[in-house]
Parts: structure tokens; C-alpha cells; sequence
């Protein structure tokens, strides 16, 4: 990919990207800052050149893009899906242990 791709689909896609220069350890490249999960990435030059828009794009997540799951009354369930009010109730709770 060349960074000019890279640029046009942030450009494209600026409600959910931002971007400006910058160097991080000596290395030019670009700080990708991904709206949707608030994190901020640097890729260098050579990062940008050796890897598609996807695979760089994976990398702004962060390991924040996980669909949680839990069990109520023996069925699983995605807390993706809940209501407002239902993730409030699962905020609330907390575990106990028997001993």
C-alpha cells in the first residue's frame, strides 16, 4: 500500500479516522487516531509501504473491539445486543463465592 491510499481512505472515512505526521524513535510515518475506540497508532513510512489498509487498520483497535459475552439463567447472550438499561444492570452486579 502506498501512503497516499492510505491518506485518501482517512480522508474518506474522517468521522470515524483522524491522522497527522509525525516521528516516533527517529521514524517518519503518520499518528492514525481511530475515533470509534479513542486510541492512537503510528505507523512508519516502511509500515505503510509492507502492509494492506486492512492489516493497519486492525491496528488501531487495540484489543478494544471484543464483543462481550455473559450467562443468565443458563443461556449465553451478547451484551452487544442489550439495551441501555440491561448494561446498567450488569454493571451493578457482582460476584459472591460460597465457601
Amino acid at each position: 500500500m502506498k501512503q497516499n491510499e492510505l491518506i485518501n481512505y482517512l480522508e474518506e472515512n474522517s468521522g470515524s479516522y483522524d491522522f497527522r505526521p509525525g516521528i516516533v524513535e527517529g521514524r517518519e510515518g503518520l499518528f492514525v487516531y481511530n475515533r470509534r475506540f479513542e486510541t492512537c497508532t503510528h505507523f512508519s513510512h516502511d509500515a505503510i509501504n509492507e502492509n494492506s489498509l486492512n492489516a493497519l487498520l486492525s491496528q488501531t483497535v487495540k484489543g478494544k473491539d471484543v464483543d462481550h459475552i455473559t450467562r443468565i439463567t443458563g443461556y449465553f447472550t451478547r451484551v452487544s445486543s442489550w439495551n441501555k438499561g440491561k448494561r446498567g444492570e450488569l454493571h451493578d452486579r457482582y460476584r459472591s463465592s460460597i465457601n
